[in-house]
């Protein structure tokens, strides 16, 4: 019988990722109450990749759930937005900060653009 190893999700990203600590502000409804407008969370991104962040926060978004990002580049000075979807998120890590890791869906390719000069610059 073969010991088949599963790969870690490292080994399956689709892109690699860049050291990235920017402040993001993440807008999304709250799902239990709904039509009670947009709610908004700052977190911080510990990496990044074309396809998507790595944020560290207080709040366990779960799998599935979706959120408008807004991040000021530091780098670049330009406001990007872009959607995302919780792909996955950690347990909680010393402090309840947990890690989620966040793919971006729906972005139009001007908002890729900025991504990847924010993420490839400097």
């Amino acid at each position: 019988k073969k010991d088949k190893k599963k790969k870690s999700f490292e080994e399956r990203r689709k892109e690699p990722r860049q050291a990235d600590s920017s402040e993001i502000l993440l807008e999304y409804e709250d799902p239990e109450n709904r039509g009670a407008g947009k709610r908004f969370y700052y977190a911080r991104a510990k990496d990044a990749s074309p396809g998507g962040l790595k944020v560290l926060s207080e709040i366990p978004f779960p799998p599935g759930f979706t959120f408008e990002i807004k991040l000021k580049s530091s780098r670049t000075g330009k406001s990007i937005q872009a959607r995302g979807k919780v792909k996955w998120t950690s347990p909680p890590r010393p402090g309840k900060i947990y890690e989620i890791g966040i793919e971006f869906i729906e972005t139009p390719i001007r908002s890729i653009m900025d991504l990847l000069e924010h993420i490839y610059k400097g």
